[in-house]
């Protein structure tokens, strides 16, 4: 498939990426770029990071941002990020992690 195409489908079926993240500072910003290649349309969830992702993020103002002031783990993280996709009118959801696993 073609990069236009996927990035029509992405809009066409409501989806949006989540990504839950904590302390990923090395790997955060290659994972963003990464995926806006596909789509604009992301959630990212700051859990509480103590490293330089808030900073980071400073950078993607244009995506939709949770920043929470101490870490809750990634489950809350997920089931806020979720809430916020379905208040954004989102059917579909893929969730993310990242330290860069996911290609």
């Amino acid at each position: 498939m073609e990069t236009l195409s996927i990035t029509q489908k992405i809009n066409d079926l409501k989806i949006c990426v989540l990504i839950p993240t904590y302390n990923n500072e090395r790997t955060l910003k290659r994972v963003i770029d990464g995926i806006l290649k596909q789509t604009n349309h992301i959630i990212i969830v700051n859990d509480g990071a103590t490293d330089s992702t808030s900073e980071i993020l400073k950078s993607y103002d244009q995506l939709e941002q949770l920043h929470f002031k101490k870490n809750k783990g990634k489950g809350i993280a997920l089931q806020e990020g979720f809430k916020k996709a379905y208040q954004l009118g989102y059917k579909y959801v893929i969730s993310i992690d990242s330290d860069g696993q996911h290609y």
